[in-house]
């Protein structure tokens, strides 16, 4: 099996597409997004129990910048969500889990219906993504363009309830108290604008703008 394209734009890349264990990014997923997926920028995001990181995304006209996330160590859950209003798919949502460690491929995880973790993820400008740790200390590893710049993203709140996103209730992280403890988000989350507020004052990317960026990058 080869990579697969969820949403328009948001490739998942199977275990079993991923037989060179060499490559930075599997020579599949290159030739099933169709351009050059040269990296030029590497960094990696440590996940702790109860913490949401996200909801991150490249803007379009601008940068325009791809991201392929695959988990270093432990498990984390992603979600990436549709920001591109117009999009058929906008404000829909894609939940996967990704494994430093995912065991046999194309395989159920035991005792559960969840689809075994995948080997990575291609998120195209446009798509918003964030995740949380499933095991803590966890590891999601960032791959992109030479030229990067993470500065020019911008967030989404993790959040908020119009998107109606599956984070975890049971984080497994336990509270001052020696309870469970709620989902939190660091600082920068905390304070990132609902959907509809970015939409309203029009710095959410546009469908038009994705499928510009597509054409011109050929």
């Amino acid at each position: 099996m080869t990579a697969r394209e969820a949403l328009p734009g948001l490739w998942e890349l199977p275990l079993e597409a991923t037989s060179d264990t060499t490559a930075l990014i599997p020579a599949d997923l290159e030739a099933a997004v169709g351009h050059s997926l040269d990296v030029g920028h590497i960094h990696h995001v440590q996940g702790m129990l109860g913490v949401v990181h996200g909801l991150r995304f490249s803007p379009l006209p601008g940068p325009a910048d791809w991201a392929y996330l695959t988990c270093s160590r432990g498990e984390v859950l992603a979600l990436v969500v549709d920001v591109r209003v117009g999009s058929p798919s906008f404000g829909r949502h894609r939940e996967v889990r990704l494994s430093a460690a995912p065991g046999e491929p194309g395989t159920a995880t035991p005792d559960t219906t969840e689809p075994a973790p995948l080997a990575g993820l291609y998120v195209g400008p446009g798509l918003a993504h964030g995740f949380t740790a499933l095991d803590d200390d966890s590891v999601l590893t960032h791959l992109g363009p030479r030229g990067r710049r993470p500065e020019k993203d911008r967030l989404v709140h993790a959040f908020d309830p119009t998107l109606r996103l599956p984070w975890p209730i049971d984080t497994g992280a336990t509270g001052a108290t020696g309870g469970r403890s709620a989902l939190t988000l660091p600082p920068e989350g905390a304070d990132a604008p609902l959907l509809a507020a970015l939409q309203k004052s029009s710095r959410l990317p546009t469908w038009a703008d994705w499928r510009a960026h597509i054409t011109e990058r050929g």
